[in-house]
């Protein structure tokens, strides 16, 4: 018999995943000479305890773990023991998040965060400053984050795990689901604003003028060989060009693969370069391809169609979680969130994300977690099975931390020095966000939207400016009448600078491009204010998976399981993935396993079939360090799933609503 709704036909697919070969993603994986030769030296210690944590890394690359010996290293716990004493470092989103679901799911545990500044949030940020004479004259300054994608074109299921934060913070009548009236985004080259094809309904407007800026902007310069090449390149590929999966191709940046793919670097300098400055502040000749946003573009000239009719490729890890929250108590709460989703690009709050933060920092005091601001972690060490953090006077011990700062700032901090080298070799890049007011709210000449960002091919760009954006379009607050822009300068421009520019030289840097990018007069008055944000955007450059790869050993050898990492410097970048970060690592450590953690099966059926793969095969992508998936064949990640079935998605066959039973079709 069929089965009766879409979720049915999701989980008979994840099922049926279980039931393939091993299910799991396989543990043993290919590994450069260096890699076996630092696994052979791991084993070869002498101290009992090296040894015997080089053992377990060889075995569990070897195969996995018997059932007794799942809980490896510093998760492994006794009952009846005294409450275990964890630290979660770094009180930013991907901190804040942690701390939270270790909160509601680590049993006799006592959590503390650690936040070097005097605030909890990380980038997110903002204030209101005063404009004017009057009392009212004020206006809302956000120098971080303000906005979130909804989620609705993602193969990924991030979202979820912050619509299930949502309403644990009840706060679903904050959330704000209304797109600016006008979203359009820009490109400015070479010396002017040039509008984007519009992300909605085509209309002959819309259809005209595209043509019409496609054959009359240089913007466009060689793109329709472009996408003829690209095409004709995708069609090669599905006739059978196959990339062995126990070899995975040479990473390759986001500007070397679309210069293959397109056969010509002139749309890669002028649109994609422009995408990557507005999400990574990155340089496309260093930015991983298959760690940016075109990671499934990327994936589909590798990956084979799926077999399955009307499928994509879809992370095991996401299908398991979009399965264990169907298996939430509030579970209607958490759907009608993402449906209402689905009919926007963007998701925000009365004055950004600021609420998201408040929401967070008072659950965790509520929760009665320790949180210590102003007390930067300045050490750390393991000594006796505990690791020892020192922010100022005696060292601290604790069972289990979770490190959620930039990761070449953790290798600086950890003893002894040079611990941990592959996060040593990590980048980020620094940004100004300089906010501009001015009084007049016509300035904008009729180029209302999102903003636009600037490509590496515009000339005369001396300001190093990355991107602007028209604040006032997209305004969440209640404020004075004006136009408010946000300008992003640095980035990837001030690699290797020894020395940067001041807050006051970068205001006049961001009025005088603002000036001549909108044709805005000089003497206009305008109010600025600017913050520098130093390493805020970690960069996932060529390499980077081999990397994280070797950073999980060292630190498996170095705090023998006892330290764990999670956030932007290993996984996506954004808002939204850094809470899936916490949410991954914090449940891991609290329950001592690899998900599922909503999903309980039934203990006499677990007592029939001890070797069931639904209870022993599913993968444990984060392991004792946070990074064990990037040891594991990055192909093998992978089931493919029909598209139809995945809900809360914008390709749904049928667009589902909630009745009561569960999620069925409309």
């Amino acid at each position: 018999m069929p089965p009766r709704y879409p979720e049915d036909i999701f989980i008979s697919l994840l099922r049926s995943t279980y039931y393939s070969t091993q299910h799991a993603v396989p543990t043993r994986i290919v590994t450069s000479p260096s890699a076996s030769r630092r696994l052979s030296s791991l084993a070869a210690r002498g101290t009992t305890s090296n040894s015997l944590i080089g053992n377990r890394i060889i075995h569990n690359r070897v195969a996995k773990l018997p059932k007794a010996q799942k809980q490896t290293f510093a998760t492994s716990g006794a009952r009846n023991a005294k409450a275990r004493e964890i630290a979660v470092i770094g009180g930013g989103i991907t901190g804040l998040t942690t701390a939270h679901y270790l909160a509601r799911h680590a049993r006799d545990a006592n959590i503390t965060l650690y936040e070097g500044s005097e605030r909890l949030g990380g980038w997110v940020d903002g204030k209101w400053e005063r404009v004017g004479p009057g009392e009212h004259d004020k206006v809302f300054f956000q120098r971080g984050p303000r906005m979130l994608r909804s989620g609705r074109m993602s193969h990924k299921y991030d979202d979820l795990i912050f619509y299930e934060l949502v309403v644990n913070l009840n706060l679903q009548d904050q959330i704000i689901f209304q797109d600016s009236p006008n979203d359009d985004r820009y490109l400015y080259y070479p010396d002017h604003l040039v509008r984007l094809p519009p992300n909605k309904k085509l209309t002959l407007d819309i259809i005209l003028y595209s043509i019409r800026s496609f054959f009359t902007e240089p913007l466009w310069s060689g793109s329709l060989k472009s996408l003829r090449k690209y095409f004709g390149f995708r069609m090669e590929m599905l006739q059978g060009q196959d990339i062995p999966k126990n070899r995975p191709p040479p990473d390759e940046s986001v500007g070397a693969y679309f210069r293959r793919v397109f056969g010509d670097d002139r749309l890669v300098k002028n649109v994609i370069s422009g995408m990557m400055h507005g999400i990574y502040g990155g340089d496309i000749e260093k930015l991983s391809v298959k760690h940016t946003i075109f990671e499934n573009t990327w994936r589909r000239t590798i990956l084979d169609r799926p077999n399955i009719r009307n499928s994509i490729w879809v992370e095991i890890k996401d299908s398991i979680l979009a399965h264990d929250m169907k298996m939430h108590p509030d579970f209607p709460k958490i759907f009608e969130l993402g449906w209402k989703g689905l009919k926007v690009e963007t998701i925000a709050f009365e004055n950004g994300l600021l609420p998201l933060v408040k929401g967070l920092a008072k659950d965790l005091k509520d929760k009665k977690v320790t949180i210590k601001t102003n007390s930067p972690v300045t050490s750390l060490a393991y000594k006796n099975k505990k690791v020892l953090v020192t922010t100022t006077g005696k060292p601290k011990e604790y069972d289990q931390v979770i490190c959620t700062l930039f990761s070449k700032h953790l290798s600086e901090i950890v003893q002894p020095k040079g611990s941990l080298p592959s996060l040593a070799k990590t980048q980020a890049v620094t940004i100004m966000v300089v906010n501009l007011w001015f009084p007049n709210p016509n300035l904008l000449d009729g180029n209302h939207g999102f903003g636009y960002l600037i490509p590496t091919s515009t000339p005369n760009n001396d300001e190093c400016v990355l991107g602007v954006l028209f604040d006032s379009d997209m305004n969440t607050s209640t404020e004075i009448a004006g136009t408010k822009l946000t300008v992003m300068l640095g980035g990837h421009y001030w690699d290797g600078w020894t020395k940067l520019p001041t807050e006051e030289i970068c205001k006049a840097m961001a009025i005088e491009a603002v000036q001549r990018h909108l044709h805005i007069p000089p003497d206009e008055p305008v109010h600025a204010s600017a913050r520098l944000c130093r390493d805020c955007l970690p960069q996932h450059h060529i390499g980077h998976r081999t990397r994280m790869a070797d950073a999980h050993y060292e630190l498996l050898s170095t705090f023998h399981g006892h330290l764990s990492v999670a956030g932007p410097s290993y996984t996506s970048i954004g808002v939204i993935p850094a809470m899936r970060a916490g949410h991954d690592i914090a449940m891991r450590v609290a329950y001592n396993h690899g998900p599922p953690y909503r999903y309980h099966p039934n203990p006499d059926v677990e007592h029939i079939l001890p070797n069931h793969p639904i209870h022993h095969k599913i993968p444990d992508h984060v392991g004792a360090t946070g990074l064990a998936t990037f040891t594991e064949n990055e192909f093998d990640s992978f089931r493919a799933f029909h598209r139809p079935s995945m809900f809360l998605r914008a390709w749904t066959g049928k667009r589902w609503k909630y009745g009561g039973h569960g999620a069925r079709r409309a």
